[in-house]
């Protein structure tokens, strides 16, 4: 993901949950204003809906973003679709909707890369299936904390890109290192992704040497981001991304 251009090594950015920043995550909102900044990617969280269908939502529950409760996977399309995830951001975003997966992709088909974290297991084939039939497969990765999806998404789609995700803890280590890189490799991961706070040099030597883009989520001020991109980087995941791509412009990444 990341690239050489002469000798001046390229940090690709990816727009989380949209631009967050300034919208409400994970909406149509989000992503279109993630689009006037020009990200390499821009991130979404999808789960199932109780009848079956594919939903743009991060939490398990609708209560921190929207005006309703209960789980996702409780709620059917429509209800889901009846509340209002703007507001509780900013009035000025009343009535926004949580978004479908297909209304993602066709926002971004032609402008912008789709990087879909699967919030949960078994929905690898219809998230492929949407992603397939807009001729997207090329264009898009498929991230997960779910190790299996990886093993998965290599049968269905080659060309779709893969990222693991792992939450440690603490600062990795050398011997943790070697360890967590060779399980995000042994799923097929083109890209290991780990909160940045954990990120060492030491992991990143290990990604690296596993054949693996090292990517950190979620930085959002400009000294973290020039000292995780300085660390080796290939990737930086920011709720701000208009931020990331200036500070990046500025350090001759992008």
């Amino acid at each position: 993901m990341a690239a050489e251009v002469g000798n001046m090594r390229r940090v690709m950015s990816i727009a989380h949950r949209g631009y967050a920043a300034v919208a409400p995550e994970n909406t149509l909102a989000a992503f279109s204003k993630a689009l006037e900044c020009g990200p390499d990617y821009i991130e979404c969280d999808v789960r199932r809906t109780k009848d079956g269908h594919i939903i743009i939502s991060h939490d398990g529950t609708v209560d921190r973003c929207t005006n309703g409760s209960g789980k996702v996977a409780d709620l059917t399309l429509d209800e889901l679709r009846a509340l209002d995830a703007g507001s509780r951001f900013g009035r000025e975003f009343a009535g926004e909707k949580l978004p479908t997966l297909e209304e993602y992709l066709d926002l971004l088909r032609g402008k912008s890369r789709p990087q879909i974290e699967l919030k949960e297991e078994g929905l690898e084939e219809d998230v492929v299936a949407m992603v397939r039939e807009r001729g997207m497969s090329e264009q898009t990765m498929i991230i997960s904390f779910h190790y299996s999806v990886g093993l998965r998404m290599h049968e269905l789609d080659e060309g779709i890109g893969i990222g693991a995700l792992k939450g440690i803890g603490h600062p990795a280590s050398e011997e943790e290192a070697v360890q967590l890189a060779d399980e995000a490799a042994s799923v097929n991961a083109d890209v290991f992704a780990v909160n940045y706070h954990d990120i060492t040099p030491a992991l990143v030597r290990a990604t690296h040497a596993a054949n693996m883009k090292m990517a950190g989520w979620t930085i959002d001020s400009p000294d973290d981001m020039r000292k995780w991109a300085e660390m080796g980087l290939d990737v930086i995941t920011s709720n701000d991304i208009r931020l990331l791509n200036q500070v990046l412009a500025e350090m001759g990444m992008r």
